[in-house]
């Protein structure tokens, strides 16, 4: 029999608070931990590194737990006694640094993630080298910290060395190179970079295809983001081919009715309406609002994008009756779920209004314009852009209407 004292006991109890914690028994876990912190304590002092690898997975789990000044004390506690015995830079202290920096991470504390990662990784340069594989784990972490906070330039910096240090230590096929160059892509893409990003997203792409096969999840995700880009790029039929390839790969191994094969549906649907192929377009744009309401509901916003484009489609066919329909259904949805100062319904007014004016309703058109200008101003101000164009609509559109010929009116 071992007893609560011995090494062998303390290490059974970390296990299990582990086990526990990944089957998110969190009230287990912070049971097992307190027994092992202070009993094991006793045995071989509390810098130990068994005790302090406990005291911050209880800081973590009490972090999961939302319990955030126990845990911001627990794990500080764990910080500085680890830093006076085994040093700040043991591989023991930087493996349960990083831990707490990932879990920080999860939890979406993203600024109090960043100080710790990048402790971390200052640890783990000194301490392991810029190369090895744990340092490199450390990079990637803060600059999924960096990205989260905007902080897009100094997260593109990080992502492109992590992506060139695990291509030279495991090669391009790897899973942590390609994850590094996926996220580096993601990166240009919000730094509006989108040449960059295709190259990366293209290349990426070509690895994983070869590696994992052309239906495999990830290489699909990555299809569907290269033809997100390529409409960025307005490479519409480019993007076309890239979102009809998405479409029946997911359709393949996800299910017609699955959220991201849906997506790529309505990605499609764009490709095709900026090409002037409505018709096409339409049945897109069909097909992912009937898959959406069936799978999200009718007020997701999801399913309101898919009305709205799907809206659009037949204007721009002068279906102008199911156009105006389709319309009113999404404006009802968006001003029940986003408001009515929000921006996609302040759109949905003024699209609303377009087709009454081509229907030549005019009084009901004049209304549509008018909320429009009214609603912008007292949700945005009306000095914002929104409102000010929304001014302009108004404004053309009681031109138009007090110039029409007399033989135009309803």
């Amino acid at each position: 029999m071992l007893g609560v004292y011995h090494r062998g006991t303390s290490h059974s109890a970390n296990n299990l608070s582990a086990v526990l914690q990944d089957q998110k028994n969190n009230c287990g876990v912070e049971i097992a931990h307190p027994h092992k912190t202070a009993d094991a304590g006793n045995a071989f002092g509390p810098h130990n590194p068994d005790v302090l690898q406990g005291v911050f997975r209880l800081s973590m789990t009490l972090l999961a737990e939302r319990k955030h000044e126990e845990a911001q004390i627990m794990y500080k506690q764990g910080l500085r006694a680890m830093e006076q015995a085994p040093g700040p830079d043991h591989p023991d202290a930087l493996s349960s640094i990083n831990l707490l920096g990932e879990t920080l991470l999860d939890l979406e504390r993203y600024a109090e993630a960043e100080a710790i990662c990048r402790r971390t990784l200052v640890g783990r340069e000194k301490a392991l080298g810029v190369d090895h594989p744990a340092t490199l784990t450390a990079a990637d972490n803060l600059g999924l910290t960096l990205y989260h906070q905007g902080k897009y330039e100094e997260a593109e910096i990080i992502f492109q060395s992590t992506q060139a240090g695990r291509k030279k230590l495991f090669g391009i096929y790897h899973p942590d190179t390609l994850l590094s160059a996926l996220r580096l892509g993601m990166t240009l893409l919000d730094r509006k970079k989108y040449g960059e990003a295709e190259i990366t997203y293209r290349h990426a792409l070509g690895v994983m295809e070869n590696a994992l096969g052309p239906d495999h999840p990830g290489v699909l995700n990555s299809m569907n983001t290269l033809g997100e880009t390529l409409l960025d790029l307005k490479r519409y039929s480019e993007a076309e081919a890239m979102c009809r390839r998405a479409v029946v790969g997911r359709e393949k191994i996800l299910g017609p009715d699955h959220r991201d094969t849906l997506l790529s549906v309505n990605n499609l649907g764009l490709a095709l309406r900026h090409q002037d192929k409505h018709h096409e377009a339409e049945i897109s744009y069909r097909r992912a609002l009937i898959g959406t309401e069936k799978t999200l509901g009718l007020d997701h916003r999801d399913t309101l994008v898919c009305m709205y484009n799907l809206a659009g489609a037949l204007h721009k066919q002068r279906k102008y009756d199911e156009a105006e329909m389709m319309h009113r259904r999404g404006l009802e949805g968006r001003e029940k779920v986003l408001g009515l100062g929000h921006r996609h319904t302040l759109r949905t007014l003024i699209k609303l209004g377009t087709v009454l004016y081509e229907k030549r309703k005019y009084d009901e058109a004049e209304v549509m314009y008018r909320r429009a200008v009214t609603e912008a101003a007292r949700a945005l101000g009306p000095d914002h852009p929104v409102t000010l164009q929304n001014y302009h609509h108004l404004s053309m559109f009681l031109y138009s209407r007090a110039t029409r010929p007399l033989d135009d009116a309803p």
